[in-house]
């Protein structure tokens, strides 16, 4: 066999070669993509399964067993931002309208174990978010439950500590109503889901500064 013809044979059996290992590549490449597809799918139906927005379990109690107050309404005590670490005097207890720190003292949405400055929550209030003010010292079930009912809709709803709740009551729901720019507040002994979904249906995403927050519908 000629030179010419040994190099020419060798040329094509190396692009032989490489072809055969572009297409072995692209094979895993695709295998790859088709893997984290899978796994993403997995994981967004694993999300709706355990949990996520919206009322997806009866939480607690009937609403003739929770024991709760009626409805509560405040006059305004005020919208204007106040200098960051400013204290308000407020005269609802807890808080449910009124001047407030600025944006960037925004409270985070969600349930906390902290006690959360009111001129923070207040602001969070005025956005349409709703506020949980529970007792720390409740029994854990009831905490656990009122957590259950904050994470429903995070973004919407705010759980915090609150000394100073009366007996026999465990928490109270609070909203700043922007259609009559009133505070309202209703305290409750037990949780329950009927309670809150009529409460969210009435006041989520209704404050008098709309920012996107969404509003309720069973």
């Amino acid at each position: 066999m000629s030179k010419k013809l040994h190099e020419k044979q060798q040329r094509r059996l190396a692009q032989e070669a490489k072809r055969a290992r572009q297409k072995k590549e692209h094979r895993r490449a695709n295998l790859i993509t088709v893997g984290i597809a899978a796994a993403v799918a997995i994981a967004v139906v694993a999300a709706i399964l355990l949990g996520g927005d919206g009322p997806t379990e009866n939480v607690g109690v009937a609403v003739s067993e929770a024991n709760c107050t009626e409805r509560e309404t405040f006059e305004s005590e005020g919208n204007q931002h106040v200098d960051l670490g400013t204290p308000v005097d407020y005269e609802a207890n807890p808080p449910t309208t009124g001047n407030h720190w600025p944006p960037e003292a925004v409270a985070e949405a969600g349930f906390s174990e902290e006690p959360v400055q009111p001129e923070s929550v207040v602001h969070n209030q005025e956005h349409g978010q709703l506020v949980i003010y529970y007792n720390p010292d409740a029994d854990q079930e009831v905490l656990d439950q009122i957590e259950d009912l904050v994470e429903q809709e995070r973004q919407a709803t705010i759980g915090v500590p609150w000394d100073g709740i009366e007996d026999p009551y465990n928490y109270v729901l609070t909203a700043w109503n922007g259609e009559t720019d009133e505070g309202v507040q209703m305290s409750c002994e037990n949780p329950s889901q009927e309670v809150w979904n009529t409460w969210r249906e009435d006041f989520q995403g209704k404050g008098p500064e709309n920012v996107g927050i969404p509003t309720f519908s069973e």
